[in-house]
């Protein structure tokens, strides 16, 4: 188990794209008919989603969030001592995207640059990540820049459609005078319950195969749901027993964004107040590993927010992965929500 109380660490700022393309689930009516869809919408709570066009990917979503970040916090870009990039649609099989990300924002070269593969519990691994590599006094500030997009794959099922959304992140995490606390588990034991089983070398494209067939994702839904409904509580009484805590000692609970049953469920199952569960699935989708910070920056916006909040955030899903995490930051540096749809045009696309 990797627990850890990590201090002097402060999260100084944290901003979110999304592309200008926004669908709205009740356009699928005319392929699932009217009762299909509105039985969707009340049981995941996706309304509306915002879908990134053909050359956009996630490190070009990433990329706007981390420019205006550094541009607010009025950081020079060779302040940054390691990008963090964590993501399932990277830019290529090889090279890390991150070093790509280092090159379009002007890291300096000796930023260390890593990419981390993981979807819905990324940003808590991200957010324990950067405060280990500050703790252990290797560095000073990271960026850490999380995010997904909806692989652009023709043959994905519809529903799938319909609950994800595209979305990147970027927060910076360096040396400061605050706390962050977390806890992280694994069950390898879980991970063909969400899987992409081709685009790698253990499954081989076979003649009569498409590309596009073998990267298909793959979810045991069932599984997934009896494996969130009871980690996620557990996981909770686990860190309030470790670190001393309560639930009404932070301002706010965000959830990874799976879908309005799950968050209610969890909700009930810990005890936090209704207004203390912000919810933007409903707006934005599932959108992975952003999900989080889109949450944060979502609720910072609607409630005017600019004060100190201290937050306890929760990620779940593949791998299986799950962890829980607190922090602290200032509303006046939780940039509003940025819509793009600007991409690399520089991107190398082969000989």
């Amino acid at each position: 188990m990797a627990t850890a109380n990590f201090s002097n660490i402060c999260i100084s700022g944290i901003a979110c794209a999304v592309p200008k393309n926004v669908v709205d689930n009740d356009t699928y009516s005319s392929t699932l008919g009217d009762l299909e869809v509105k039985k969707f919408i009340e049981n995941t709570g996706v309304k509306k989603r915002y879908v990134s066009h053909s050359k956009q990917t996630t490190s070009d979503l990433c990329y706007e969030a981390a420019s205006k970040l550094l541009k607010h916090k009025e950081h020079d870009s060779e302040s940054i001592d390691a990008l963090i990039f964590i993501s399932q649609t990277p830019d290529y099989i090889q090279p890390a995207t991150s070093h790509i990300l280092q090159k379009r924002l002007g890291l300096a070269k000796s930023c260390m640059c890593l990419d981390v593969n993981l979807g819905c519990s990324g940003y808590v691994y991200g957010m324990f990540l950067a405060s280990s590599l500050i703790q252990s006094g290797a560095v000073d500030r990271v960026l850490l820049l999380v995010g997904d997009i909806l692989r652009k794959n023709p043959v994905t099922e519809i529903k799938d459609q319909m609950l994800f959304g595209d979305a990147g992140s970027a927060t910076i995490v360096e040396r400061g005078e605050n706390t962050v606390q977390g806890i992280l588990n694994a069950n390898g034991e879980g991970y063909t319950s969400l899987i992409t089983p081709g685009a790698g070398t253990r499954r081989v494209l076979k003649e009569e195969e498409s590309y596009w067939e073998i990267t298909k994702p793959e979810m045991e839904g069932s599984e997934v749901f009896e494996f969130t409904i009871k980690e996620i509580p557990k996981i909770f009484k686990q860190f309030f027993n470790t670190f001393d805590k309560h639930i009404d000692d932070f301002d706010y609970c965000i959830l990874h964004q799976a879908n309005l049953f799950m968050l209610k469920h969890i909700g009930k199952k810990i005890k936090v107040q209704p207004e203390k569960l912000p919810i933007s699935i409903d707006r934005y989708g599932n959108t992975n590993g952003a999900s989080i910070p889109m949450t944060i920056v979502d609720l910072c916006d609607l409630e005017n927010i600019s004060k100190n909040v201290k937050l306890i955030s929760s990620g779940f899903g593949i791998g299986l992965s799950w962890g829980i995490i607190s922090f602290e930051v200032e509303g006046k540096d939780v940039l509003p929500m940025i819509y793009t749809d600007n991409y690399y045009e520089e991107a190398y696309l082969g000989k």
